[in-house]
């Protein structure tokens, strides 16, 4: 069991390292330097500490109200949908604003 769990937890953190940080890195180059930095700064300490939490006391709230895991799988289901929806929507502003970016740019020339 120790070693299913080490085998995940790296393949885990290789996936974060290879595609979750690049993406997320993306989203951040049509921001000014100083705009970037807090915001980073922000999601890296609040955002995800706090997520964690949240989803540490969701899990044990609703164990304690006697939901198993599959039902709360179920239950995720939703802020599944709504954070893929999310990610579109970043993505795409993402693009508009580089799109923006560049005329800009080649309009100062």
């Amino acid at each position: 069991v120790l070693a299913v769990l080490a085998v995940f937890q790296v393949m885990r953190r290789a996936a974060t390292f290879a595609l979750t940080r690049p993406a997320r890195e993306v989203l951040f180059t049509v921001l000014r330097r100083e705009d970037k930095y807090k915001a980073k700064s922000f999601i890296d300490t609040f955002a995800y500490r706090a997520g964690d939490q949240i989803g540490a006391w969701s899990y044990g709230g609703l164990h304690d109200r006697g939901f198993n895991v599959s039902a709360t799988s179920y239950i995720a289901i939703p802020f599944v949908a709504l954070w893929c929806g999310l990610s579109l929507w970043l993505g795409r502003r993402q693009v508009a604003l580089a799109h923006a970016r560049a005329k800009q740019h080649t309009t100062k020339l």
